[in-house]
């Protein structure tokens, strides 16, 4: 899912334990915040450069996908995928009664409500995340390219949508939800690139279109041996592009922000499409390695936008080893 491992490879934290010793909302906001970071240093990182209002709620929303990623990808290889489905539909139940006014009794929920008094969150976005979760526990196959999207749009994108209150006046909401949602959409397909082999090893699950792998010559059993099969980083281009296309058409669309959101989820976005060169730069051994951008390369897309040219350097270099 959008959140299926810390972006340092961190242990899972449950983000609705409240330890007895919080009894300020200063104490929880600094506990919140740090398990934020713990879980991811991309998100953390680029909402340091949010306007500070908003800073804590984005840390809770991202803590509420975070439990709802743990339940499809955790709970379901410890307790099964029937436990999985049961405690999906108890959270759908808490999050029913969070938005209600009446949340139960624990640090997350408590503070999700509170961020719904004050921003007025968007229901749907935070149904259809669960709704993600589900078609995991499913096992429902990712077929088509289309699939794909269907399901980036319902773990990712709704990410995007949720993030709206935070970021803009609910006015503009309409102009602006296509493209977080696209924005979302990206990110989720790189967030798959990333995790092909961990997907495929530890869930026995795989995003990549199987009709693409087809068309590519690739078998899912192509992906347990010791060596990339052929064709195989052709297709991980292909569904690069795709994320590629949505990620240059949303941040189009960052203009429309407010002047002092543009930077934080600029580089966000920046921070997180850079996945994907790194990808490239383990010569598309997305399988027996797990890609990550170092903190100097991400302080880096803060001030500068070089996905392009390193890039193209990445693929010349690749042509060099393989006509060596």
């Amino acid at each position: 899912m959008f959140t299926s491992a810390p972006d340092d490879a961190y242990m899972m934290q449950e983000p609705d334990v409240v330890a007895p010793d919080l009894d300020s909302r200063a104490e929880q906001d600094t506990w919140l915040w740090q398990s934020f970071r713990y879980h991811s240093r991309t998100f953390s990182m680029a909402a340091r450069l949010l306007p500070k209002r908003v800073q804590i709620p984005v840390a809770v929303l991202y803590l509420f996908c975070r439990k709802v990623d743990s339940i499809a990808d955790h709970m379901v290889l410890e307790e099964g995928a029937q436990a999985a489905l049961n405690e999906v539909h108890a959270t759908w139940d808490a999050l029913d009664a969070t938005l209600a006014g009446t949340p139960p009794n624990a640090l997350l929920w408590n503070r999700l409500h509170d961020v719904n008094q004050t921003f007025q969150l968007r229901r749907t976005p935070f149904y259809e995340l669960l709704e993600g979760a589900i078609w995991d526990l499913e096992d429902r196959p990712i077929t088509t390219l289309d699939d794909l999207v269907d399901y980036s749009n319902l773990v990712g994108g709704s990410v995007g949508a949720m993030m709206l209150p935070f970021l803009a006046d609910s006015d503009a909401y309409g102009d602006l939800e296509a493209a977080a949602r696209r924005m979302g959409i990206a990110m989720q397909i790189t967030n798959i690139l990333r995790d092909v082999g961990e997907d495929r090893r530890h869930l026995d699950r795989i995003y990549l279109p199987t009709n693409w792998m087809q068309e590519h010559g690739i078998a899912p059993e192509d992906l347990d041996g010791p060596t990339l099969p052929d064709g195989y980083p052709a297709l991980l281009e292909a569904v690069m592009h795709e994320a590629e296309v949505r990620y240059a058409s949303s941040m189009n669309a960052i203009a429309a922000l407010p002047w002092g959101m543009r930077t934080g989820i600029r580089s966000a976005a920046r921070m997180y499409r850079e996945i994907m060169n790194e990808v490239r730069a383990l010569e598309y051994d997305n399988i027996h390695h797990r890609a990550y951008v170092s903190t100097r390369r991400k302080a880096w897309c803060v001030c500068a936008d070089t996905y392009d040219r390193r890039k193209a350097q990445l693929k010349r270099d690749a042509r060099a080893l393989e006509s060596a």
